[in-house]
């Protein structure tokens, strides 16, 4: 007897049962008459739910367990999900056939799903006998499976599988409009993916189509820097794959590059400080855009005219002038934030602004003035959901007693309680620590575990085999450090009997300089990487210089974007569910012309970051 259980979130059920009765078919059980219009609302569905239940009563299984998946499916299709719970809990699911196990797995995961119990949810849909068995099914079941499954995945940050299903689901579609719908996301999913799961599935991909959609993602992913090399490549695909059904219906953004390609800018102009503070930070930004800019023209593309002003010089506004006058078409900064505060008070920007830098809360008329950064806060804020998806809900934090630590850790905090998470204890450091374990202790509550031992051998008198205990209302830890700090961190955590507890961070744990010998000692911890540190994630060869300091290579990184983007900008304003690949994430636009970073995955495994996942399912690109 297979037995399903959930407690439901009341917060979120009714937006559960909305998609399920856009999902539903229906799902009359032979020998029982619905009565006319049964289905028009929610008090004769219900009534039919509840003879169905009734009637199976009397019934054994497989008739009994057929009329209560019927009844179940009705009940959460009217909104009574804690009564359809209850059903489906009775019913035994050996005895079901292959579609209607299928139905019985999809209403037990838009349950979990009811109760955000992801994980619980990709397992319920992954059952091996369904994974042959469902190509039998009618096709409206079929394409009920393959939507559900992919939304899933892509939820879950599963990429390769989301694809994966939507292109199963595509040919089992009717409508003209629907198929380029789907076509987005399996192309937003592809765009998601790093250029190690792209170029090995382009190669060894046996499914046609699968296949076939991940060598037009590799084409595009080769020449991301030059959008005119782009176009070129996409046309050689379509005249080589006539009969894939992208090339017919060619993903949006795809189409959209053709036409904004003739309209990038001639001349772009650089507005760094040459002295300073900022110096360092603006030569390795710098160095960054001209990294990107000659892999280019190694490519055989076409690159614009780059000048440079020394923002040092003069007013911003001054600069911003004579960039104009000089016939720029783009200016790339100000990197200060001050400065590009000026320029956004400005009445007027005849040119487009893509300024280097975030002001918050900033409230702009101007829609040619774009801001891109390496936000702490957005990350934190990535981690958070990541780690609710992944089934985590009370966190223990430790940061460090800085600035930007403390704007990380009030981004978390803020995301982690919208969820309904909740923050147990929060251990700040400073950055001169040598010796963890006094300021970790007395949190992990390790002494009172020991105090309370004690005080049982003294009540019976005898020696006690005894294993301190932390404390257990913790199930992850969220930790910002750099490799350094990392390294005494973990190992005083495991000390501290908290090596099973899942550790969380920043991509600040990384620079991108492997040391495996001394990296062990962060072996187990998952992070938000900057795409370029992982080999895996971005195979280009743009890297930093190897003396750089490992604060300042992530801006290196970042410079490279920031040259890439030029050319995108008009395609992520007028497209924004748009996501281009970049050494620092995947990069896309929102509502107030913001870049917003999404960064991958990865692991520390024997000493070295690779890629991991939330859930880990195989990987559909090889398929």
């Amino acid at each position: 007897m297979s037995i399903i259980v959930f407690r439901l979130n009341k917060l979120v059920l009714v937006v559960t049962c909305g998609l399920l009765a856009l999902l539903l078919v229906g799902c009359d059980t032979p020998g029982v008459k619905p009565q006319p219009g049964a289905y028009t609302t929610a008090k004769s569905g219900i009534q039919l739910a509840d003879s169905k239940v009734a009637d199976a009563a009397g019934l054994a299984s497989p008739e009994r367990d057929h009329l209560l998946l019927d009844a179940a499916e009705i009940y959460l299709q009217a909104g009574r999900a804690l009564t359809a719970e209850s059903v489906l809990a009775k019913i035994d699911s050996d005895t079901l056939d292959i579609g209607r196990l299928a139905r019985y797995s999809l209403v037990a995961a838009e349950l979990a799903l009811a109760n955000e119990l992801y994980p619980e949810a990709a397992q319920l849909l992954a059952n091996p006998r369904l994974d042959t068995g469902i190509r039998d099914q009618p096709a409206e079941l079929r394409a009920r499976w393959h939507r559900v499954r992919g939304e899933l995945f892509a939820i879950l940050g599963d990429e390769s599988r989301s694809a994966f299903e939507y292109t199963r689901l595509v040919p089992l579609l009717t409508d003209d409009n629907e198929v380029r719908g789907i076509h987005d996301r399996i192309w937003k999913s592809l765009s998601r993916l790093s250029d190690e799961e792209i170029y090995q599935g382009a190669n060894l991909s046996s499914d046609e189509v699968m296949g076939g959609w991940l060598r037009l993602a590799a084409a595009t992913r080769e020449t991301q820097g030059d959008i005119g090399l782009q176009v070129d490549r996409i046309r050689h695909w379509q005249q080589a794959n006539p009969t894939h059904p992208a090339a017919k219906t060619l993903p949006h953004s795809l189409q959209q590059a053709t036409l904004i390609s003739a309209a990038t800018p001639d001349t772009i102009a650089l507005l760094l400080p040459g002295d300073g503070e900022y110096k360092l930070a603006a030569e390795t930004i710098r160095d960054g855009i001209l990294a990107a800019y000659y892999e280019v023209l190694t490519n055989g593309g076409e690159v614009p005219t780059l000048v440079f002003y020394d923002t040092q010089t003069a007013p911003i506004t001054e600069i911003y002038q004579q960039a104009v006058a000089a016939g720029a078409d783009m200016i790339l900064g100000p990197l200060r934030r001050d400065q590009l505060s000026t320029l956004l008070a400005q009445p007027v920007l005849p040119i487009p602004v893509l300024g280097l830098n975030y002001v918050e809360d900033s409230v702009t008329g101007h829609d040619n003035v774009y801001q891109f950064g390496l936000s702490i806060r957005d990350e934190a804020a990535q981690i958070a959901e990541r780690a609710w998806l992944a089934g985590h809900r009370s966190v223990l934090a430790i940061t460090p007693e800085t600035g930007w630590g403390n704007g990380a850790l009030e981004a978390f905090r803020d995301s982690w309680h919208q969820r309904g998470g909740r923050v147990t204890a929060t251990i700040t450091y400073a950055t001169a620590t040598n010796d963890y374990t006094p300021l970790l202790e007395p949190a992990f509550l390790v002494k009172h575990s020991r105090e309370r031992a004690q005080r049982l051998q003294r009540l019976l008198g005898k020696n006690l085999d005894f294993t301190p205990r932390r404390r257990g209302d913790v199930d992850m830890i969220f930790l910002i450090a750099n490799p350094e700090h990392g390294r005494q961190i973990k190992p005083t955590l495991d000390f501290l009997y908290a090596a099973d507890l899942p550790v969380f961070s920043t991509s600040h744990i990384y620079n991108g300089a492997p040391n495996p010998g001394q990296d062990r000692d962060l072996d187990g911890i998952a992070f938000s990487a900057m795409p370029w540190t992982v080999k895996a994630f971005t195979s280009g060869n743009i890297r930093p210089r190897a003396g750089l300091p490992g604060a300042y290579r992530n801006l290196f990184a970042m410079g490279a974007d920031a040259y890439r983007l030029h050319q995108w900008l008009e395609l992520l304003k007028s497209l924004p569910n748009t996501q281009i690949h970049g050494y620092t994430g995947g990069l896309a636009m929102d509502g107030e012309r913001r870049i917003v970073r999404t960064q991958p995955w990865a692991i520390f495994r024997d000493g070295r970051a690779v890629p991991a996942t939330l859930i880990g399912p195989q990987s559909a690109a090889t398929r």
